[in-house]
This record gives structure tokens, sequence and C-alpha cells, in this order.
């Protein structure tokens, strides 16, 4: 089989220009290093077969034309194996040219890889970092109106003491209040009481009683 597509590429190479692309086709399909070692060993052989031609043709009667002929099969050979070195030639080109070309889109791959991947993570960072930011803002939040509930409940409770304290000042100013209008109105009953028993004395001419004892003022 190999020796088979050995000969095929040989008689590719023999076609004219449109046969290129089914020679690159061959081409990619044979062992390189292994077509050059088939391609020196086949030289080697066509120089000693020329060797032994031109050794043939000094037995002959026309040497000249021999080795003319020994001499054009020998070009033509030459360039048959020229002709096929020059497509592995370009192959080899073509073979390092497409590993160079993966290399790089392997390389800028793993870099759009990487730079895909950093931008997930400044994504990611980013969301976290709001994340955190409208976290800490609710907790200032929910503090920030924690202290005014305690404030108002402080509030609310002095506002309360200082009523029921008001209250019961005013209950207490009532008291008094009442106390001293109650003792007031007293002394004012004792007062007419007394000028009325003074009148009644004087009426009837006698000498008067000593006067009632004055009651003290309550204390409020």
């Amino acid at each position: 089989m190999k020796h088979f597509l050995s000969s095929l590429f040989a008689f590719l190479l023999l076609l004219p220009v449109a046969g290129v692309q089914a020679q690159d086709g061959l081409a990619q399909g044979l062992d390189l290093t292994a077509e050059r070692d088939r391609i020196k060993a086949e030289r080697s052989q066509m120089e000693a077969e020329y060797s032994q031609a031109l050794r043939a043709c000094y037995q002959k009667l026309n040497v000249n034309s021999c080795k003319d002929d020994a001499f054009k099969i020998r070009l033509q050979k030459t360039n048959v194996l020229r002709a096929q070195e020059r497509v592995l030639n370009d192959q080899e080109r073509k073979q390092r040219s497409a590993a160079a070309l993966q290399s790089i889109e392997e390389k800028n791959s793993l870099e759009t890889q990487a730079e895909s991947a950093e931008r997930r993570a400044r994504s990611t960072q980013q969301h976290l970092d709001k994340l955190e930011s409208n976290l800490e803002k609710n907790e200032a939040r929910l503090e920030k109106e924690a202290r005014e509930a305690e404030y108002l409940e402080k509030n609310a409770q002095r506002e309360q003491a200082l009523r029921e304290r008001q209250q019961a000042h005013q209950e207490k100013a009532a008291k008094a209040k009442a106390e001293r209008e109650n003792h007031l109105q007293k002394l004012q009953q004792a007062k007419e009481h007394r000028e009325q028993v003074e009148r009644n004395r004087g009426q009837r001419g006698t000498p008067g009683a000593a006067p009632l004892p004055v009651q003290p003022l309550d204390k409020p």
C-alpha cells in the first residue's frame, strides 16, 4: 500500500499544474520522513543505475549516443525526485505554518479564556461589592430606625410621666384651694356669727357673754 501511494505520488507529479490540489491531498496522507528516506534511496539507486549504464555504454559502438540516453533517463528521474522533494518541502512548510497558526489560535484562545475569566471575576467582585454596600446601608438604616424608636419610646415615657406629675400637681393645687376657700368661709361665718351676737346683745341691753374663741386657720 505504501509503495502504491509513492508510485501514485510520483505519477501525479508528472501531471500539469491542474494536479496541484491532488498532489497536496496525497502529500497530506504520506509520512514525510519516510518519503524523504524513499527519495534518498531512489536517488542512490538511480546513481548506481546511471553508473552501470555508463559502463555498459563503453561496451557499445555508439558510446556517446548511449551516454546521452543514460543521462536523459537520469535527468528525468532526477527531475521527478526533485519535484517530489519540492512537494514535500511545501507540505512541511504548510504543516509548520498550520502548527504555528494552531499554536497562535490556542494561545489566543487561552488568552481569551483568561480574559473572560477575569471579566467574570471582576463582574462577580462588583456584584459582591454592591451587595455588601447595600447590606451596610440597610444595617445603618435599621440601626438609625432603632435609635429613633428608642428615643420616641423614651420621650413618650417622659411625656407620660410629666402629664401624670402635672395632673397630680393640679389635683393637689385644687385640693389646697378648696381647703383655703372652706377655711375662709368658716372664718367669715364665725365673724358674721359674732357680729350677729353683738347686735342681739345690744338690742336686749344685757351684758354680753364672752366672745367665742376664734378657731385657728387650718394649714393648707
